[in-house]
């Protein structure tokens, strides 16, 4: 079972505070907070490592950029996520209307494979299944719709309540419901198919 991040808060709310009325330096409090939890959901809707990288950067200045626009009633961390959804949304349509990548990708190392894992006692077959199946899993929820994939990454990969994913999408508890319900249901015939297909 996933378990359901816990934030503090009022410590977010002090430090926006902090930074509006001049503290420019605590805003680093909040990227160190946030980065890597931006970044893992983030990641989770693009392919591409760097692209994240550069996704999460992004988020991280226009969350800065409109810090104003923050309502301190909402939690921060749901405030930032939206941000970050929107502009990973927005890089992936903008890379949907160029070219496709080349095999010089930076996804791939300059040998072409990924390291060996430095563990002796780990099952190289295992590794390769596992990773296998995030492939399969990864190509599965990229075929859903937007919608479809944005509930399901919220609440089954980054662990969200159904509120917080609601209050993020500003849709309906009930919407998130039946979205989380249609994605699982589309996410199993998906890997159905796969499983016949390979």
């Amino acid at each position: 079972m996933v378990n359901r991040v816990q934030t503090d808060g009022a410590a977010d709310r002090d430090i926006v505070q902090r930074v509006i009325a001049g503290d420019v330096d605590a805003f680093g409090v909040l990227v160190e907070r946030y980065q890597d939890r931006i970044f893992s959901a983030v990641r989770n809707n693009l392919s591409n490592p760097d692209d994240a990288m550069d996704v999460t950067q992004d988020a991280m200045v226009k969350a800065y950029s409109k810090l104003g626009s923050f309502d301190a009633t909402s939690a921060f961390y749901t405030w930032l996520y939206r941000i970050a959804v929107n502009t990973a949304i927005d890089s992936l349509r903008r890379k949907q209307s160029r070219p496709a990548d080349s095999l010089d990708d930076s996804r791939y190392s300059e040998s072409g494979y990924e390291p060996r894992s430095k563990d002796p006692n780990t099952d190289p077959q295992k590794v390769v299944a596992a990773r296998e199946q995030a492939e399969m899993l990864k190509s599965a929820i990229s075929k859903l719709s937007d919608k479809l994939r944005s509930v399901l990454v919220l609440y089954d990969v980054e662990g969200m309540s159904q509120e917080e994913v609601a209050k993020i999408l500003k849709i309906p508890v009930g919407t998130v419901k039946s979205r989380i319900s249609r994605a699982r249901g589309e996410l199993r015939e998906i890997l159905r198919k796969q499983m016949v297909a390979g």
